[in-house]
Formats: structure tokens, sequence, C-alpha cells
């Protein structure tokens, strides 16, 4: 599990990578908060500007777990029908995402959970 030192200067515009390893895609942060971490990627086998988004809750899963996931920082997509969200090319709609959540008009998927090991921070 990441420690807060991992992911406590992560802000808007940085790219983070996920996993013990880094992993390998990288995702630029669209959104954050003191809880959620928005974060957007280019889609596999889209065309270009076509993008991903998932959203890495930091605090919310510390007392649960679901599949295998959970006990410490998740990340996963809303909760909608396929995951998707209406995010622009240069990243514009990922700012609705947070407050989305903070009403509880969605939440986090809980069928796409994974786990966050580590957070890979490269500043913008």
């Amino acid at each position: 599990m990441p420690n807060s030192s991992d992911y406590e200067d992560v802000g808007v515009g940085d790219r983070v990578r996920f996993g013990p390893n880094g992993g390998s895609q990288w995702w630029t942060v669209r959104d954050r908060d003191e809880r959620f971490i928005v974060a957007t990627a280019q889609a596999a086998f889209e065309p270009k500007g076509v993008l991903q988004y998932t959203v890495v809750d930091l605090t919310g899963w510390q007392d649960r777990k679901y599949n295998g996931a959970g006990n410490g920082v998740v990340r996963s997509s809303l909760n909608t029908l396929g995951g998707g969200w209406d995010i622009e090319a240069d990243g514009a709609g990922a700012e609705r995402i947070i407050p989305a959540l903070r009403s509880g008009e969605w939440d986090l998927s809980y069928r796409r959970l994974v786990n966050v090991n580590a957070i890979t921070r490269e500043a913008s």
C-alpha cells in the first residue's frame, strides 16, 4: 500500500503511474482533493485524443474489501453503464467527477476496483 509520501505531492498536471514497478501507462492528473485523484490517459486502440479515466480513492477503502481489492488505496471508474464519462481530448469534463462522487450522485464501480500498491509521480 502506498504511504502518504507517495501521493501527497501529486497535483493537477502531474503524470502518474500505478503499480509496484511503476506500470507502463502514464496518466495525467486532471483533478484532485484530499480523498480522490482523477487521471486520464490515451485509450488503447482508439483514435488519438480518446481518453480513458481512473479515480484513485486515497482514504475510502481503509476498512473494507471487495473481490480481493481493498483495505487501502484503490482505483476504479465510476459505477456508470460501461464506466463511461464524457471527457474531451483536452481532459475537460474530468473536473466534474469529484463533485459527483462527493454529492453521492455516483460511486466508484466495485466490479472494476483494483488496489494501488504504489504511485510513481512525474511533476508537471
